[in-house]
């Protein structure tokens, strides 16, 4: 992702175009990395639990931690219209994998919707770009490379990292769920989560530190979208077989997916401002969460 930038930024593109889509993109990169290791080696369940997991986590843990570090102010018609294209999408999903299952059809559904939101987006951020300050730095962004060289190596190594990385994950998430008995959702909506929302976590509070609540929350708008419409839509899409999808999965995990949006679209919607209180009610209630999880294995 530093490399991207620091490419966006010698191809002088502005912060919100960089925003919009490197940041946004990048950041779902393991999600899709880990999801085809998981497809293309038979287990689905990892999909499903990611996918979800990492929408509630984005939503819960990392806006709660970033919101903890500086105060949150979701607000602007940008912020509103995205909020919504996630939760339409997260009902959606939760819509086809209710009624149809998540077969080849829905991944179809979910990757038409991503093409054309992301034609919509492209649109309107290319008109916003003409009025947008293209010196602003992006330097907050963990440090942007500025030599090619620098860059070239950035991005060659993650590219390289990245499916080496989403291996070694799934397969070790496979034993730890064999080793200790649990299901692979579980191990899925914990491990999985957890460990491809790193990313999201660390824009989240940089941003914070730097005090641009813009960023941070549309990291996690964006994000979300990204792992419902895209990463869900080419599992699903590549999969020989429809991802089954269980009913203790659909009255728990789902729900609690799709309340976090929910809640997340209502600050938005209302201009509330996410304060420390606030954020470290939404860790709470995920660590509460991931405790009912195992609780009730």
């Amino acid at each position: 992702m530093r490399g991207s930038v620091g490419l966006a930024r010698k191809l002088h593109l502005s912060e919100l175009v960089v925003g919009a889509t490197v940041i946004g993109f990048g950041t779902s990169l393991p999600e899709l990395m880990v999801s085809l290791r998981a497809a293309t080696t038979g287990f689905p369940n990892l999909i499903l639990g990611n996918v979800v997991g990492s929408n509630t986590a984005n939503v819960l843990l990392v806006g709660g931690a970033a919101a903890v570090v500086y105060p949150l102010l979701p607000d602007g018609a940008a912020v509103r219209r995205n909020v919504i294209v996630m939760v339409l999408s997260v009902v959606g999903f939760a819509l086809l994998a209710a009624v149809n299952g998540l077969g080849q059809v829905g991944g179809a559904i979910l990757l038409m919707a991503f093409i054309g939101i992301m034609g919509l987006t492209a649109r309107s951020t290319l008109q916003a770009q003409r009025n947008a300050d293209l010196s602003t730095p992006m330097e907050w962004v963990l440090g942007v490379p500025v030599r090619p060289i620098t860059i070239a190596l950035f991005i060659g190594f993650g590219i390289v990292a990245l499916p080496l990385g989403a291996i070694l994950l799934v397969d070790s998430a496979v034993l730890i769920a064999q080793s200790f008995n649990v299901s692979e959702t579980v191990i899925g909506l914990t491990v999985l989560a957890l460990g491809t929302s790193l990313p999201e976590l660390t824009t989240a509070v940089l941003a914070a530190l730097e005090r641009r609540s813009d960023v941070a929350i549309g990291a996690i708008i964006g994000s979300n979208t990204f792992n419902i419409l895209m990463i869900m839509g080419v599992a699903a899409a590549l999969s020989p077989e429809p991802i089954p999808v269980s009913t203790r999965f659909m009255v728990f995990d789902v729900p609690v997916m799709v309340l976090s949006s929910a809640l997340l679209a209502a600050f938005a919607w209302k201009g509330w401002k996410i304060g420390r209180i606030t954020g470290a009610l939404l860790v709470v209630s995920y660590v509460a969460y991931m405790g009912a999880l195992f609780a009730f294995v």
